[in-house]
């Protein structure tokens, strides 16, 4: 590996030119055997693309959106090469490093991942070869033409472009997105530095070759990772770095140095930057490596190291991952800190400058479009390849559903354009009321107020609910420690109690993790942990226990409202998946399933999964279970099943598709239909209405699906959600089937309907209640309790 072998090679190589084109004319028929076998499985496989994928229902109204329309120039083109090196090289940056020699020869401009090389020109041979000179010995490079590519179809040559234009805008690259550093914002009481960036992506919509460019930030920590490690250190020496690993693994840190970032994987407290390590001059030390290389004096000798594990880019010849150990003092963490996070105050200082509204967005993205067309170098980037960027293109059409009815149990209310029902969920009574009898307080003796303001005003919000409530049986503990919790738990709870509440006198996570435990898989039974500290606000303390009491009926099995959902006999899922962040624990993936038909009773099932993975195995026996329950409770199977699946990246389409679906189609043989639809969160895509010379959110219930929606996909974009400040972040709907033949008009209106009926906030959310059940749940299990849950709380 590296120069040195490379060296050793070429004194001992064979010349054998002649396999070259050999093989080539081998590769050819070999490959056009592969592509016609792609091309049959692709067909059979690929993304599901009906006739009619435009929804028609609902009023249209005028959307803008954050998209800039990309043109290309017809005259030039892309052309496609393949570079090989006699002989074979493994190291990538030596490919890179040796074809660099020859870039003028090339017409100065190209891009190159190592095997494969990009032109903006034909070259005048089907084969070039250059030599280079490597000490006493020749390498050759051969460049083999392949094909012109369609323009169309070179979306991640024109994303490598933008990050190139990018770079001329002198911008950094984070992750996917690029930052300012020269214009950081600084929160001194949180020793925190906002930058502002942006996040592009280049890709085929309906509406043509678009980039989708939106506002960015990144959260940067002013204080280094080592005096973090210092004051963890001097508040609990005994357990310093099991606190060190939970607080900073599985974090992103900077170093400014060269910035970079990381992730962090271990702490190695048995290492630091006294020690040894090997570069190809010898051996050195951390300390005598900063110096040397980057002019840097490391202060603390006596720091341990941060362990960072990267994918390498080289072939698996090179090994598959690099190990990179950092230095704390030179590391600063990225992203808010759960501390900060619990900070209401600081919040509010860090969004005003993270919470954009959509007139900040759109001139973000005017100064952006203004940035790349005067800046010479970036048109030049741009110009050599055919691509020019216009900024006239981002007004489309949307449409905005009907508004809906809220049903509870004696009546129906509108849900007014805002999509809002608070008023009304605390006045009216509960679609199905369970009655509390039996069940059990358990709070600090400190925090009796607490508990008594709780029952005093539960009762008080019971009877406009139509709720009968009992005197529970009141456990006072001396000491705030978990073992009296647990405790508690175990020696009053019995088969006769409904649920146990839990009023603890802050909040802390192994508390809430160790109580959790016992009341999900060692003693089954509902439970509600409450901080005391909300129960004391007199001015607040009654809409707080509304909602505990609306969260109670439904953990006892009741429910609170519904929408008007015209199904007959179908069942609609939903799945989400959770992922240890410090890639130590399991993943849990968890699946929700209706039970009844007005969709306000859910099934809930988590599967454990002993290794790192978004696609779900062994769901099919939860499936399986839904399905007997639902026939338990409506006499007969559903004949059609909707399931929402969340948590699934564009990458994984294919594969959710061949390998998850299957599973569920096996469960239903030939006698029940599936529509299996992906929901997606984490998108840039942002919408605007107008509002006078004013850009503004647009209402609840706004769909799109023309313009902006991908090209091979069936897909649509949907505001659910009521959002006043900042802007609103629709939701990425792609159906990747539906054998039930709903139709775009009945998917659109049923996503919309289902984000009414997430019964933990009285209004709509940004996903159908299906996935932010699954997803909640999934989070429970994999943060809190880690462990199944007993089946009959499902």
């Amino acid at each position: 590996r590296g120069r040195a072998k490379l060296i050793d090679t070429l004194k001992t190589y064979d010349d054998t030119s002649n396999q070259f084109i050999t093989t080539e004319a081998k590769e050819n028929n070999t490959e056009k055997t592969k592509d016609t076998e792609l091309e049959a499985i692709a067909s059979h496989n690929g993304l599901f693309f009906p006739d009619l994928i435009y929804g028609s229902k609902g009023s249209s109204v005028d959307i803008y959106c954050n998209y800039l329309k990309l043109t290309t120039d017809e005259s030039k083109g892309v052309f496609n090469y393949e570079v090989r090196f006699f002989p074979p090289i493994d190291s990538v940056h030596l490919r890179i490093k040796y074809l660099n020699d020859h870039k003028d020869k090339l017409g100065g401009t190209k891009t190159f991942d190592g095997n494969t090389l990009y032109l903006p020109i034909l070259l005048p041979n089907k084969m070039t070869v250059f030599i280079s000179k490597v000490e006493d010995a020749e390498l050759q490079i051969r460049i083999l033409y392949k094909k012109k590519e369609d323009m169309r179809n070179c979306t991640q040559l024109y994303n490598i472009l933008f990050d190139r234009v990018m770079k001329v805008l002198n911008y950094v690259k984070f992750d996917r997105k690029q930052y300012d550093p020269s214009r950081p914002k600084i929160i001194p009481l949180a020793k925190l530095e906002v930058r502002p960036g942006y996040v592009t992506a280049v890709d085929e919509y309906k509406g043509g070759l678009m980039l989708c460019c939106d506002v960015s930030h990144r959260i940067l920590c002013q204080k280094t990772v080592l005096e973090m490690l210092v004051d963890l250190y001097q508040q609990n020496v005994e357990h310093y770095q099991e606190s060190a690993r939970k607080m900073l693994v599985g974090n992103i840190v900077l170093t400014r140095y060269n910035n970079r970032t990381y992730k962090i994987n271990d702490i190695c407290f048995d290492q630091n930057p006294a020690c040894q390590f090997k570069i190809k001059t010898g051996w050195t030390s951390y300390v005598e490596y900063y110096k040397q290389y980057h002019n840097i004096i490391i202060k603390d000798v006596n720091q341990p190291l941060i362990y960072s594990i990267k994918k390498s880019r080289g072939i698996p010849a090179e090994g598959e991952h690099i190990q990179f150990s950092l230095i704390p003092e030179l590391c600063y963490l990225t992203g808010l800190r759960d501390e900060v996070r619990s900070d209401n105050k600081l919040m509010r200082e860090i969004a005003t400058f993270t919470r954009v509204s959509p007139n900040q967005r759109q001139m973000a993205l005017n100064k952006f479009y203004e940035n790349v067309s005067k800046t010479p170098a970036a048109q030049e980037i741009l110009n050599s390849w055919g691509l020019s960027l216009t900024n006239n293109s981002n007004k489309i059409i949307g449409r905005q559903m009907d508004i809906e009815q809220i049903c509870f149990s004696k009546t129906s209310v509108s849900a007014e354009r805002s999509a809002e029902s608070s008023k009304h969920a605390a006045t009216n009574e509960m679609l199905k009321v369970v009655h509390l009898s039996k069940w059990i307080i358990i709070h600090l003796r400190n925090d009796t107020k607490a508990a008594t303001n709780l029952l005093d005003n539960m009762k008080q919000a019971c009877k406009s609910l139509g709720m009968n409530i009992s005197n529970p049986t009141m456990i006072s503990l001396d000491r705030d420690r978990i073992d009296a919790y647990i405790q508690a738990l175990r020696r009053n709870i019995t088969i006769n109690d409904q649920i146990v509440v839990c009023i603890c006198h802050n909040s802390r996570d192994d508390r809430y993790a160790a109580i959790r435990k016992i009341c999900c898989s060692e003693i089954p039974i509902p439970s509600q942990v409450i901080n005391a500290k909300t129960l004391l606000n007199d001015l607040k303390i009654r809409s707080v226990v509304q909602k505990i009491v609306l969260q109670m009926n439904c953990k006892l099995g009741g429910s609170l409202w519904t929408v008007k959902i015209p199904f007959k006999s179908v069942m609609i899922c939903g799945i989400d998946s959770y992922h240890d962040p410090s890639n130590r624990g399991n993943s849990v993936a968890a699946f929700v399933a209706s039970v009844n038909s007005s969709y306000s009773e859910w099934y809930s099932k988590a599967v454990v999964q002993t290794k790192r993975e978004e696609i779900v195995n062994g769901l099919s026996a939860s499936f399986e279970i839904a399905l007997n329950i639902y026939r338990k409770r409506n006499g007969k199977l559903p004949t059609n099943v909707i399931i929402y699946r969340d948590g699934i990246g564009d990458g994984q389409l294919n594969t959710c598709l061949n390998y998850e679906i299957p599973q569920f189609e096996m469960v239903c043989g030939n006698h029940i239909k599936i529509s299996y639809i992906v929901v997606q969160k984490r998108i840039n895509t942002r919408i605007f209405s107008e509002s006078g010379i004013h850009l503004e959110n647009p209402l609840p219930g706004t769909v799109v699906d023309q313009q902006i929606t991908k090209s091979n996909m069936y897909d649509f974009f949907l505001v659910s959600q009521m959002v006043r400040q900042g802007t609103v972040a629709p939701t990425h709907y792609v159906v990747l089937r539906d054998d039930c033949n709903y139709g775009p008009d009945i998917i659109q209106k049923l996503s919309y309907k289902l984000c009414f009926l997430y019964y933990n906030w009285t209004g709509t959310i940004r996903i159908p209640a299906c996935c932010m059940y699954a997803h909640k749940l999934a989070y429970l299990i994999g943060q809190s309790i880690q462990r199944d849950v007993a089946e009959s709380l499902s």
